[in-house]
């Protein structure tokens, strides 16, 4: 039941931030992560008529260039069932080619087509705007501060997560 005892109705932003209070800061991030990506997944598909994975793809590739979709999967931090079911969609629309690698003919690398650049270009462009929306209260040197702190609870995070995945591969209870 909702605190203010009326179950079902819509919660302000104030009331759902301050549910867990100010010492939980990981879910706050997990709340405005969802609402990001609510509003790039309507902003994308109105503007790109692309998924968030398929973007996500594309960002990547314009990036980095050609390269291997399980690179793009460890990267983007993106299984790759999902890497490869974007791809797939990708391909169709003609936004992604697939070619071997000149070094070892067994990997198949992905690189945008001339459509994907463009609709890349058109679509970072938007991004930007948006990015700068989002931001925009927030003085310059408020911005690398916030990317800062960001930056050491992701250290920290990747960190957890390979001890997480160094358990894993010594518990023998694991091992299937």
């Amino acid at each position: 039941m909702a605190k203010n005892g009326k179950e079902g109705e819509g919660s302000t932003l104030a009331e759902v931030w301050g549910t867990f209070g100010p010492s939980h800061v990981p879910y706050r991030l997990l709340l405005l992560g969802k609402m990001i990506d609510r509003l790039t997944t309507r902003h994308l598909r109105t503007l790109a008529d692309l998924s968030l994975a398929e973007w996500r793809i594309v960002a990547h590739l314009a990036v980095m260039g050609e390269t291997s979709a399980s690179r793009l999967s460890r990267v983007a931090l993106v299984d790759r069932a999902e890497i490869s079911r974007a791809v797939r969609s990708l391909a169709k629309k003609d936004l992604i080619r697939r070619l071997s690698d000149p070094d070892d003919k067994r990997i198949t690398l992905l690189g945008l087509t001339e459509e994907g650049e463009n609709v890349f270009r058109t679509t970072q462009k938007a991004r930007n705007r948006f990015f700068a929306d989002l931001t925009s209260d927030l003085e310059a040197p408020e911005l690398k501060q916030l990317d800062d702190y960001l930056f050491r609870l992701a250290k920290l995070a990747d960190k957890m997560l390979l001890d997480d995945r160094l358990a894993e591969a010594d518990d023998p209870a694991a091992e299937g």
